[in-house]
């Protein structure tokens, strides 16, 4: 599994170029990586910029040597990665990742040469310079599993919604799975996701759609004393004003609950909870996927989808009573 996704590296290289360069390259900090010769082309290449941002062909340039030791070499990366975390010996390297302490050690020489490795007492740990590339590397592979795992849902779906830097870090999703709806269950998804929302005692959520029992599930989280907060359309909740008025006067004086109400151009449906977020977008051509969820378990995917959920936050406007609505529609 681990060599399939490690063949795909490539396509993210210029997102672990990027980043190396942005945050350290242009700096001039000179941690970038375990050649000094490079580190000094680099930074000489930057001054001589005068400024201006490279070009990410100009990026790869200098990165390439980095780059293509990581594709050619899985062993090389696979004791980055079992070093990331803290000291190892070549044996306890050797029981981790399956290959001969012979072929580390050998490694491990050509690694020392190139500043990543070090050896102490405790046995060989990352550099400073290893840790950063080791991190960068790591969140690339999580990001290619993730996203390889669950080819088609991403292919097949309108992902503008996800800002840039959450992109990045599609990785954090790794952990998850796609619940899909089929001729004798057409509304499998709606089910799992008033099903997880019944348990949960922390809602955030935004929502373009009408989901049938969201209005009575979120009645009854908010009376048990659940968090809840919502990001509405404003057409959605023009529509929830007028079927639920009642519900919603009251669910606005309740201490647990906040709504905001953002444009309807929205290309994403998503609620995350105190243990898992379960992730909609609209498909291709412009509709809702109602029959397809990615369902995302785990602290990384909690703390990726309280991120979006407050990308969409800072852009929406918090409706404190009925006059706002009513305002916003005049």
């Amino acid at each position: 599994m681990f060599e399939r996704r490690f063949r795909r590296i490539h396509w993210l290289l210029d997102q672990l170029i990027e980043t190396q360069l942005r945050d350290n390259l242009t700096n001039q900090s000179g941690i970038i990586t375990g050649s000094q010769n490079y580190i000094a082309k680099a930074i000489g290449k930057t001054r001589n910029c005068n400024g201006n941002t490279m070009s990410a062909s100009d990026r790869y340039d200098y990165a390439e040597a980095q780059i293509k030791a990581f594709t050619r070499s899985g062993v090389r990366a696979k004791i980055m990665l079992s070093l990331k975390d803290g000291y190892k010996t070549a044996a306890e390297m050797e029981d981790l990742i399956g290959i001969r302490s012979t072929t580390i050690l050998h490694t491990i020489k050509e690694m020392s040469e190139a500043n990543l490795v070090r050896r102490s007492a405790n046995g060989y740990a990352l550099t400073n310079i290893g840790k950063i590339e080791a991190l960068l590397l790591d969140d690339l592979v999580s990001s290619i599993a993730a996203l390889d795992e669950h080819k088609n849902f991403w292919l097949t779906h309108d992902t503008t919604g996800i800002p840039i830097d959450l992109q990045k870090k599609i990785g954090m999703l790794s952990r998850s799975k796609t619940i899909e709806a089929d001729p004798g269950a057409l509304l499998k998804t709606v089910e799992h996701f008033i099903n997880e929302l019944n348990k949960s005692w922390m809602i955030y959520g935004i929502s373009p759609i009408i989901i049938p029992g969201y209005a009575d599930v979120i009645w009854s989280a908010v009376n048990r004393g659940a968090e809840v907060q919502l990001i509405l359309t404003e057409s959605i909740i023009k529509i929830v004003l007028s079927d639920h008025e009642e519900l919603l006067r009251e669910l606005l004086l309740r201490e647990n609950f906040k709504l905001y109400s953002i444009g309807d151009d929205i290309k994403v449906a998503f609620t995350v909870t105190e243990s898992l977020l379960n992730f909609g977008l609209f498909r291709l051509d412009g509709g809702y996927d109602l029959g397809t969820d990615l369902i995302c378990m785990g602290e990384s995917a909690v703390v990726w989808g309280r991120e979006l959920f407050g990308h969409y936050r800072r852009i929406s406007k918090q409706i404190e009573g009925i006059r706002d609505i009513e305002h916003s529609g005049s």
